[in-house]
């Protein structure tokens, strides 16, 4: 017999979740594990690298628990004693106890976790219904594709579980006709969410949004006792943002991000996306792959779910504002095409043959067995091999021979050495909180960075030492070695380090 014949049909549910008697079609299971199994390994590969975010992550983490929450800047040396909202804390305390616990292989392992297990989520919500497991896992994969540059370790990794959970209360509520006392439970994911990445006002965003949605349905069917509930779902949900140690004052760290347009011309992340851009490459294809599947189940005469083709377009209105916002529209767009086509497909779905099904999880579950194996054996050495640590380390000790001597650092030497040697707290000039820094700041270190204008030395005033990467910012270094004023201390193939002249 062929593996990959489809010996039999399988019945998909017609309309929305998959009703509690039905058994889950063969080989469900099967698929699901060759799914966490995909995206586990996937992880472990992206984490087994530290980037300034997670390096920002550890820092900040050790800092709040020794000092508690921080409310004024004084770990660099622009915003000084500016204020200092971390709206992440509890994702940077939560990282650094995990390293506390078991070093960045735990770390890795905590990051890629909860990543695998927002997308395993996404994975559960189409099961449930009705999505027939093959495609789920395709559609899941493929919502993977499109985040696969931004789930190494930073606090976002937190916030793919609580996406995948907001999108579970709200498309299972939806088949309520009142609203369930079970939904409110995603008013602490919310509160959990606040607290770990600011991706929280789009979650709760999509809870207002159907909070509201639910309360105009219900008057125009004239059902007025069902509205105040989910008013009051909605403004809980709006609340939730701002139940942080902060309380409404968290509202100025976002705003900070949005009001400076320097982050959007000079961070790729922060750019709006374009399809030229590689980085959009798998959002852009996925758009066409969602577009294709809604129309093909609407010409077969099935129309999309309305509340999923409302959240799906909110998150893509989202993620044309930013590249850092692509990957949760993976989550609504994915969740809508396998939706749709799952109910347009006349209540049968081909199979893949069972022998194939258990070769495709074998061989998947061996290679999740492999990369934690491979991370049980990734040194501390492997997981800073991105930043200049020599050039880190010559820089630090030159500056505690004198504690007047400030650092500025690019981003793969700044953040890190901050937590690599915390006795440069306060001397080292930027770090990865962004949102910290003024239009003008940025621009003159982004200019620094990229060499740009006549100018562009212009931010290494009152610094005695500058540190950088040579791998990753080699026209820096390359412009920084001819710079009068200045002599090299220290170079090696992965970083630089200088020191200005005496009388300079």
């Amino acid at each position: 017999m062929n593996p990959v014949a489809a010996p039999a049909s399988t019945p998909v549910a017609v309309l929305g979740r998959r009703p509690a008697h039905t058994a889950w079609p063969a080989g469900t299971w099967a698929w699901f594990v060759a799914l966490l199994s995909l995206l586990l390994a996937g992880n472990l590969v992206t984490c087994r690298y530290l980037f300034w975010d997670a390096f920002y992550d550890l820092y900040a983490g050790r800092y709040i628990v020794r000092h508690g929450i921080p409310h004024q800047n004084l770990i660099t040396v622009v915003s000084y004693r500016e204020a200092w909202q971390d709206q992440q804390w509890l994702a940077h305390v939560i990282f650094y106890a995990t390293w506390d616990a078991g070093g960045y292989r735990l770390l890795a392992g905590l990051s890629a976790i909860l990543v695998t297990g927002g997308y395993g989520l996404l994975a559960l919500i189409m099961l449930r219904r009705g999505v027939p497991p093959i495609r789920a896992f395709a559609w899941t994969a493929a919502a993977y594709m499109v985040a696969i540059g931004s789930v190494g370790i930073r606090a976002q990794s937190f916030a793919y579980p609580c996406l995948a959970l907001v999108l579970w209360v709200l498309l299972e509520d939806d088949r309520a006709p009142r609203l369930r006392p079970q939904s409110w439970l995603v008013i602490p994911v919310l509160v959990l969410w606040a607290n770990t990445h600011g991706s929280v006002l789009l979650g709760a965003a999509l809870v207002c949004l159907y909070a509201g949605y639910r309360a105009v349905k219900a008057s125009a069917r004239h059902e007025y006792g069902a509205v105040p509930p989910f008013l009051a779902f909605g403004a809980a949900a709006g609340a939730s943002v701002v139940c942080t140690p902060y309380g409404p004052g968290v509202i100025q760290d976002y705003a900070r991000f949005i009001e400076n347009p320097e982050l959007a011309r000079n961070i790729v992340e922060w750019g709006t996306p374009s399809p030229l851009d590689p980085y959009s490459w798998a959002f852009f294809a996925l758009i066409l792959a969602v577009v294709i599947a809604v129309a093909l189940a609407w010409h077969r005469g099935t129309r999309p779910d309305p509340l999923l083709c409302g959240l799906a377009l909110v998150l893509l209105a989202a993620a044309f504002t930013a590249v850092r916002n692509q990957q949760w529209f993976a989550f609504g767009g994915s969740l809508l095409a396998a939706d749709t086509l799952a109910r347009s497909n006349g209540g049968r779905v081909p199979q893949l043959g069972q022998a194939f099904r258990k070769a495709t999880t074998g061989v998947l579950a061996t290679l999740a067995v492999v990369s934690v194996g491979v991370l049980a054996l990734t040194s501390g050495q492997q997981f800073q091999s991105r930043i200049p640590r020599r050039a880190i380390d010559v820089a630090a000790t030159l500056a505690a021979r004198n504690p007047a001597s400030r650092i500025l650092g690019d981003p793969w030497s700044g953040t890190p050495m901050l937590w690599l040697h915390p006795e440069t707290i306060g001397r080292v000039g930027f770090d990865a909180r962004m949102e910290l820094y003024s239009a003008p700041e940025l621009s003159a270190y982004f200019d620094f960075l990229s060499v740009h204008g006549r100018r562009w030395q212009r931010v290494m005033h009152g610094y005695s030492l500058v540190v950088a990467s040579r791998a990753l910012d080699p026209k820096l270094t390359g412009a920084l070695e001819r710079l009068p004023g200045w002599r090299v201390v220290y170079q090696d193939r992965s970083g630089l380090v200088l020191q200005r002249r005496a009388g300079t």
